[in-house]
């Protein structure tokens, strides 16, 4: 097996064994055993558990931002309040298909491993950053009202972060993340987005 196969392999079985058992139970053994390589192969490729799991993590923001693109306002492009809509939508179905990783980055137990602690802390200031920075763009564009971006970053993470809990931890089923991600888009609108483009028939629409 090629060498890019046989890390992306490790990788996903890494993946695995840490969303079954828990970053803090899975051991590197439990990582070999999976995907049935040699201990000095998993070593070529990775320095150990710690290494495997902050790529996953790294991975994983990449796609969520990718996930979020800057609204455009010019003339002829969708209504603001759809393009929002779509950039909540893509976030939170990035974050369904990864439930795996969701619950780790929520659930997972903090204070055992400085390091671990690390990672999610440094995960959650990233995502801060990039609401942080779609807020300051939407001032920019008008389309949302002057605030402290910093607080109102922590405010619209917070709710995500909740809406995900229960999801993931709840036996009960949720909407489809269509309905969800309106439901969100619309409980921000509410305090963020000038009342002209929130509000139907405003700008953009």
């Amino acid at each position: 097996m090629k060498s890019a196969l046989r890390r992306r392999q490790i990788r996903d079985c890494a993946r695995k064994v840490i969303s079954q058992k828990g970053y803090h139970a899975a051991a590197v053994a439990d990582i070999i055993r999976e995907a049935g390589v040699a201990r000095g192969t998993f070593y070529r490729h990775f320095d150990g558990k710690r290494d495997v799991f902050e790529q996953l993590i790294d991975e994983f923001f990449v796609s969520l931002e990718l996930g979020i693109r800057r609204v455009d306002i010019s003339e002829g492009s969708p209504a603001v309040t759809e393009q929002m809509l779509d950039n909540v939508h893509r976030v939170l179905r990035i974050l369904f298909d990864n439930a795996d990783l969701t619950r780790i980055l929520l659930r997972e137990a903090v204070g055992i491993d400085e390091e671990f602690d690390r990672k999610i802390d440094e995960f959650y200031s990233r995502i801060l950053s990039l609401i942080q920075l779609s807020l300051r763009h939407g001032q920019e564009m008008g389309i949302v009202r002057e605030c402290d971006t910093k607080i109102a970053s922590l405010i619209v993470l917070g709710s995500v972060k909740q809406v995900m809990d229960f999801a993931i931890g709840s036996r009960k089923q949720l909407p489809a993340p269509q309905a969800v991600g309106r439901e969100l888009l619309n409980l921000v609108a509410g305090g963020l987005f000038i009342t002209d483009v929130a509000a139907p028939g405003g700008q953009g629409q």
